[in-house]
This record gives C-alpha cells, sequence and structure tokens, in this order.
C-alpha cells in the first residue's frame, strides 16, 4: 500500500479536475511500489472480546491501514480469514472485524494487505462514479477495481485497487509498476 500519484495534465497544463457533461474527470497515473505493504516480525496481543490487535513489539504503523480495508495475518496462533479494519485505534492497534482468541505475546505475526486503498480527494475528487483503467507498466498483472455489493467501490470515498498475477491469479507483491486511471466523479463545492 506504498504508492505516488501523479495527476496528469490536459492539453493546457492544468491537473485540475475538468468538466465532462456533468461530471469531472481526472487522468492519474499510480505508482504502486510496495502492494501487500507487509510489516513482519512483530509481537502482538490479539483479544477476542475487544475484537483487537496491539502490537507490543516491532515496528508497525497502524495508520497505513483504512477502515474497511483487508488484512492478511500470518503467523498467528488464531486463524484470520477475511478480516478487516473495524478502526485504527492508535499508533499501535487495530480493532478487526473479527478475532476468535485470546493470545499475548503472539510472535512472528505478519500483517499484509490484499488492496491499494486511495482516497478520493487525492485526485481532487468527492465522489466518484466511474474508473477506467487505461493501462499499466507490467502486463504479467491483472489490476481490478473492488466493488462491494451496492456498485460502490468496497470502501466508502476511496478507490479500491485488487492486483493479482495473469499466470497464477496469486495476488501480487511488492513493486507491482504504474497504472493509469481515469476517474469521473464530482468535486466538493
Amino acid at each position: 500500500m506504498t504508492n505516488t500519484v501523479t495527476l496528469i495534465a490536459d492539453h493546457l497544463g492544468s491537473t485540475r479536475p475538468r468538466v465532462q457533461g456533468t461530471e469531472y474527470v481526472v487522468d492519474a497515473i499510480i505508482n504502486v511500489t510496495d502492494f501487500d505493504d507487509a510489516q513482519a516480525g512483530l509481537t502482538a496481543d490479539f483479544v477476542a472480546v475487544a475484537n483487537s490487535m496491539v502490537v507490543t513489539a516491532g515496528t508497525f504503523v497502524a495508520s497505513k491501514y483504512t477502515v474497511g480495508q483487508n488484512l492478511i495475518l500470518a503467523g498467528t496462533v488464531e486463524t484470520f480469514s477475511g478480516v478487516t479494519v473495524a478502526s485504527v485505534d492508535s499508533a499501535a492497534a487495530l480493532t478487526l472485524s473479527a478475532v476468535a482468541g485470546d493470545n499475548a505475546n503472539d510472535s512472528g505475526v505478519t500483517v499484509s494487505t490484499d488492496q491499494e486503498v486511495i482516497p478520493y480527494s487525492t485526485f481532487g475528487l468527492t465522489k466518484v462514479s466511474q474508473v477506467q483503467i487505461l493501462g499499466q507498466e507490467n502486463d504479467t498483472l491483472l489490476w481490478n477495481v473492488e466493488l462491494g455489493t451496492t456498485g460502490e467501490t468496497s470502501i466508502a470515498d476511496h478507490l479500491v485497487l485488487k492486483c493479482n498475477t495473469a499466470s497464477s491469479g496469486a495476488q501480487a507483491t511488492g513493486d507491482v509498476g504504474t497504472i493509469r486511471v481515469r476517474l469521473v466523479g464530482q468535486i466538493g463545492l
């Protein structure tokens, strides 16, 4: 989840959203330098009744996660499946969608994600009605916009991208290169 967004200038040199009909259009290049953004070698306390994970040792940055984002937890005593971030509580604590059991000092924990999550505000938009993936640097990968059951992106007010390898469908990891996107939506007035 480490990325850089570069807004592409139009023929007049402007990178601001431009009008198309009744909506605004933004073209951007997203450079994803660490897709899974794994944080490894952690020691954490898991508490089932509070659905909490508190990292007690290791380097962990909870603020890089977004409420609703999928997490992949490996090296834990408990088995986690389909876990999402319910809230970011502090620099080292998250409330998760589910924690099955209590485990103190669970060592060797790795936290990673399978989504690239970027706020719409990064693109100068407040609401997005359409996203197009126009191209990508690495043709061995498949990029998709992740939608929820309502047809909106799965995390409100955010562009949610998934990236898999074309050959096996496995989750991509590390530096996955750049993709070019076009977003159509509204600006805040």
